[in-house]
Formats: C-alpha cells, structure tokens, sequence
C-alpha cells in the first residue's frame, strides 16, 4: 500500500484498524475533524471514512488542541479526535448551540447539521483574508483523480516521495490517492510519504528511490537541491501551491530532470499540470473534465473561471490568460490574484511582475509587494524586502526607476530580517499591508507628538 518514512503499511494493516473505525459508530451522516499525529493511521481512517461516504475535515497534526477546536466548529463537526482515537482524546460538539463537550466520556454523535454527507472538508489558504471552508464531494475527488491520471503519463515509473501535508489536498489527493489509484492500475510504485522534515533524511531517501518524483512545498524543494550534491539532478519535482519567484526557478530548473508544476484552488482541487516546465508563470494545461475560461493574452488577463464536467462553475479570483503551447495545448498563465492586483492611477501593477525584477538586484534575497490606499492615485505600491545589507530607499528607487515603469515603483520601502509567510509559502499581502499602515500611523503619531513637545 504506502510507506510513512521507513515504514511498510499494507492491506493487513488496514483491515486492522478497520475493526477500531467501526466502534466509532460512523457513518455517511457523520461530519467530523481529525487531528492526529499517526500519519498511517491518519490515511486508513480517511479510506475507511470514504468508503463510508462519511465527511472528514483533516487537521495538520501539529495544530494546537484549541484552534483544532474552533476549526472544527467552523467547519460545523461534531467530533473532534485530536491526536487519538480513543475517548479520551474525543470532543463532542453540539452544532446547534456551537458548545463544546470538551473530550467527556460521551461519544454521542450530537445534533447532526443539516450539511452535504460524503465530503472532504478543507480550509482555503487564507491569504487574501478570512480561511473559509469548502466540502468536496468524494465523487469529485475520484473524478479529479480520474482525470489526473488520464494526462499525467509521465509519472508511471517513477516513486512518488510525498513530502508535504497530507492533511492537506495536494498530498493528500495528488500525492497519495493519486499514487494509489495509479498503482491500481499497476503502473506507478509504492507511494512513500515522508514526515520526516530532515532534509538530510529527505535526500538520502530521494538518492535511495528509483526514479523519484518529489511532491512538496518550494521552500523544502529550496532545501534539498541545496544539499543534495551539484552534479547530482533531481529526477523529477512536483511544485504547487505558490507561483516560483522567477529567479527561483531560473536556479531550480537546470537541476530537475522532469519539472512539474500544478494549479488548483480548494473548490475544483488540481486544475492545471504542467508537464515541462519553462516559464514559472505557465501552470498547465487544464485537465480534462474541467472548462477554463481566462483572458487571451498577458496584456488582456481576465479571472480564470472553472466550470466541472458536472456543472459547478467556480471564479477562482485568478488572473490569468490561455494561450497555445508548442505541442498545440491550451497553456494557462497565471497573473496575480484579483485581490493583490495593485491599481495606480487606473493602471494596473502585478505584484509577481515587480517581485521578479526586484528579487534580480544583487543584494536582494526576498521581497513582497502589497497595496497601499493613497487619496490622489487610488493605490500604490509598497514593498517589503530582506537584503544582505542595508539598502537606503532613495539607492533602491534609482535603481527601480532604470528597471520598471514609472507606475510600478514602489513608493514605500520597508526592509526587514524576515518577510513573514504561511506554512505553504504564501504570503498574506493584506495583512503585510495592513501591519505596514498601521506602523506608519503610529510613528507618524509619534513624530507629531514629539514635535509637539518641542520647546517654541
């Protein structure tokens, strides 16, 4: 079946947790959260639960036991197993009066809500505000997984090394289901998923697997081609979740083999997969139960809308444009998000087109642009960035003014040791923004105080 790091977990394994599952008195009418730090364990009780048609909501193992608990009200649960199957470890919840019975010794399934069964629930990233939840029918995730492995022939002799969340769709589905639906078939090798964050165990694994194909997050694919020796390529790389800076993926690229790239959003799963990567901003060719409408050239981008092969239509809040690739396959590029697009004057700046030329000056190591409100041009653009030494505002918009349009400079520089991002890598621009204008109003403040307190 899979591996969890070093670990062998088949048939046999699962038919033994089975009978634990079915003293948990589930069914296609139960709606629960799972934090559990048993990653084997984690993956048999979401294969039993589909089966079931029961609806789960997976939490990352490491989240703390009271935000586990609010998650899994918002999501509307009524159980919570947190980091154990047993009583003890059980929180009911009471959907109604949204009152927790904190991991009593009742496991009474209490007040089922009246919700779609048969669901994966997931939170969205969060990055543009709010994290919101999305239920994705198992019957969409088979489609989606069906359609995955119709295109994407690449991978059939090589290892999936799944080396990110699996709590989280992109591991979850495209990593493990994907793998074990592909095995299925008996193409494919045995999934190994790595829990492990050593990256020096994580590239002994990769150097010890036949043909590997890595799924995992561009920070940790930033970490293993760091160690893993230079004359050495990497078989194969899956990268999700964030567009790669352009200057990480003119580093990356000559050291992968078979570079992938896949886009999706929490609502449709995988849209996209690019099977040879050579533009960062390229995410794929759509897969085909799915309908894609975008803009039709990088000067006219449009939102990227998604309509299913069963009819559900879904505005990602995407820019992005279709064009033709040289094979004759409709290629979509990724702009910005809607919400990040920064309006000047009428004139519209995307913020990875900027980030791309900033993070090209030699002292430069990251940098995010965000949105600032200004009363004569609408917006403006601010930028936060890291540098190996300091670098005065005024040096580095002369040197944007040789590089970007009048428009696009920023006009507010803010350098700092660490640009703070999520998990996955994302960066939340809105509230780099808003902690960026909230500063400024505080030592703008304290300038007028000062000021104030002067002697005449």
């Amino acid at each position: 079946m899979f591996f969890v790091n070093d670990d062998y977990f088949d048939q046999g394994y699962l038919a033994q947790q089975q009978s634990t599952f079915e003293q948990l008195t589930l069914s296609s009418e139960s709606r629960i959260a799972v934090c559990l730090e048993d990653t084997a364990l984690w993956l048999a009780l979401c294969f039993y639960l589909k089966s079931i048609q029961a609806s789960v909501m997976p939490i990352h193992p490491a989240m703390p036991k009271e935000a586990a608990l609010r998650m899994a009200q918002k999501a509307g649960c009524s159980r919570l197993f947190y980091h154990g199957l047993e009583t003890e470890h059980t929180c009911t919840i009471d959907t109604e009066s949204n009152t927790i019975n904190n991991f009593t010794n009742s496991i009474n399934e209490v007040n089922n809500i009246k919700r779609d069964s048969g669901v994966l629930i997931q939170m969205s990233s969060g990055t543009t505000g709010e994290p919101k939840c999305i239920d994705r029918s198992w019957q969409s995730i088979d489609r989606e997984i069906e359609s995955y492995l119709s295109v994407f022939t690449l991978p059939n002799q090589m290892t999936p090394l799944i080396a990110c969340p699996v709590s989280h769709s992109y591991g979850l589905i495209c990593g493990v289901l994907v793998a074990l639906a592909r095995k299925k078939m008996a193409r494919g090798q045995t999934p190994r998923v790595i829990t492990n964050i050593n990256p020096k165990y994580l590239v002994k694994t990769i150097q010890g697997a036949d043909k590997p194909l890595l799924y995992t997050s561009p920070t940790m694919l930033q970490g293993v081609l760091r160690l893993l020796p230079k004359e050495q390529k990497l078989h194969a790389a899956m990268s999700s979740g964030t567009i790669l800076p352009k200057h990480t993926f003119d580093q990356f690229s000559p050291r992968i083999e078979h570079f992938f790239q896949q886009y999706g959003c929490s609502e449709a799963g995988c849209i996209t997969i690019n099977q040879n990567m050579t533009s960062a901003i390229d995410v794929g060719t759509p897969l085909p139960h799915l309908s894609v409408t975008a803009g039709n050239s990088a000067d006219a981008p449009d939102e990227v809308v998604v309509t299913t092969d069963a009819g559900q239509v879904i505005h990602t809040n995407d820019l992005g444009y279709l064009n033709v690739d040289a094979q004759g396959q409709a290629m979509l590029s990724f702009v910005s998000r809607l919400d990040d697009t920064i309006i000047v004057a009428g004139l519209n700046v995307y913020p990875q087109e900027v980030e791309d030329l900033i993070l090209s000056h030699p002292h430069i190591t990251d940098a995010v642009v965000f949105k600032v409100e200004d009363k004569y041009a609408g917006q403006r653009v601010g930028l936060q960035f890291t540098a190996q030494q300091h670098i005065e505002p005024s040096e580095l918009r002369a040197w944007c003014q040789a590089n970007l349009a009048s428009f696009q400079i920023p006009q507010y520089f803010d350098q700092v040791e660490q640009i703070e991002r999520l998990a996955n890598g994302k960066v939340n621009r809105k509230q780099i923004a808003q902690t960026f204008q909230e500063t400024q109003t505080k030592n703008a403040r304290a300038r007028a105080q000062s000021a104030n307190t002067q002697p005449a």
